[in-house]
């Protein structure tokens, strides 16, 4: 059994790291060697950090069946008020993470409060929140944020990523060492079954949301320190925001199958980023590489969707195996009688 698990986890580990290790294969040789750099592998995992913790905070919702549309508009919302609310009350960094945070908790409660007592599809109601979240800071903040480069500290190495370590540990305590992590899996793969034995799937949506919603207040928190000055949107601008989280999500779908969510989803996440800055390396246009990135989803999402199709085939074609088998030892069992 021993030799079996480690034979499994070789297999899972290697086909886990074909993506990124195949994409940087790949760009390196396509950009003759200008991808294949430290630097670049550095700088491409930075600018990782914000779609990976993103894309922890949608999967949260995504497990249950749900996609959170707003959560771009819910860090701007969050980085806009939080920025400026630090700069009044004087409380620097860590005012405007604490402030980042109590804003996006806020806003997914309500979101949260909302889904359970509308009982309208979650795409619609995120959609609808995601207007009103790009509206409410121009209420206050009409000219958006402008932080001093002073307060700007916590985008910058090595404390980015202490935070992106900090929130791996997090997810993956929440995720698969709780039992509201436990919840979200037997909702998502059976909400039928789960509310029969007792599970308020309510109750465990609403927190989906709010716990989301720490994951967003960080990524936040970077976003704003990262650019330094955020200005209002509308018409649903705040998308671009989560685009790339959102993106990583569904590679980190298909990869869960073969390693631990947490890291797939940094896996995702990153292979995308890769994916969007080799394009960039080998001068292709925005365009195009939209259309690369959304075929490559395609193919993933639609071999994901077939896995159980290959998986009856080749069950089938064992039974029948095994039933001529049985049969030719019939057979030859009667000739030997005879």
């Amino acid at each position: 059994m021993k030799k079996r698990n480690w034979k499994r986890i070789i297999i899972n580990t290697i086909i886990s790291l074909i993506i990124p290790v195949g994409m940087f294969l790949i760009f390196a040789v396509l950009s003759k060697g200008r991808t294949a750099t430290v630097k670049m592998f550095v700088t491409t995992f930075r600018q990782s950090i914000i779609p990976i913790i993103i894309c922890w905070g949608l999967m949260l919702n995504m497990s249950v069946g749900m996609m959170n549309f707003s959560a771009g508009a819910m860090m701007l919302c969050a980085g806009i008020l939080g920025g400026n609310l630090a700069q009044m009350t004087g409380t620097g960094i860590p005012g405007v993470l604490v402030f980042c945070l109590l804003v996006t908790l806020v806003e997914g409660a309500i979101t949260g409060f909302l889904y359970n007592k509308m009982r309208v599809p979650c795409m619609v109601l995120t959609i609808g929140m995601m207007m009103i979240w790009e509206s409410f800071p121009k209420l206050i903040f009409s000219s958006g944020v402008n932080l001093p480069s002073s307060m700007t500290l916590l985008a910058r190495s090595p404390y980015c990523f202490i935070l992106l370590g900090v929130m791996f540990v997090v997810f993956h305590m929440l995720y698969n060492k709780t039992a509201f992590g436990h919840n979200l899996r037997a909702i998502g793969n059976n909400q039928a079954i789960a509310n029969s034995v007792g599970l308020d799937s309510d109750k465990i949506k609403f927190a989906s949301f709010v716990f989301g919603a720490i994951f967003l207040g960080i990524a936040a928190t970077l976003y704003v320190s990262e650019r330094g000055e955020l200005r209002n949107v509308q018409f649903m601008a705040s998308m671009t925001i989560m685009m790339d989280g959102f993106m990583g999500m569904f590679l980190a779908l298909f990869l869960s199958k073969y390693c631990n969510m947490s890291v797939a989803v940094i896996i995702g996440s990153f292979s995308m980023k890769m994916l969007s800055n080799g394009f960039v390396a080998i001068g292709l246009s925005a365009r195009t590489r939209d259309i690369m990135q959304g075929l490559l989803l395609l193919v993933l999402l639609t071999i994901s969707a077939n896995a159980g199709v290959f998986e009856r085939i080749k069950t089938n074609k064992a039974f029948a195996k095994s039933a001529d088998d049985e049969y030719r030892k019939i057979q030859q069992t009667g000739k030997s009688i005879q």
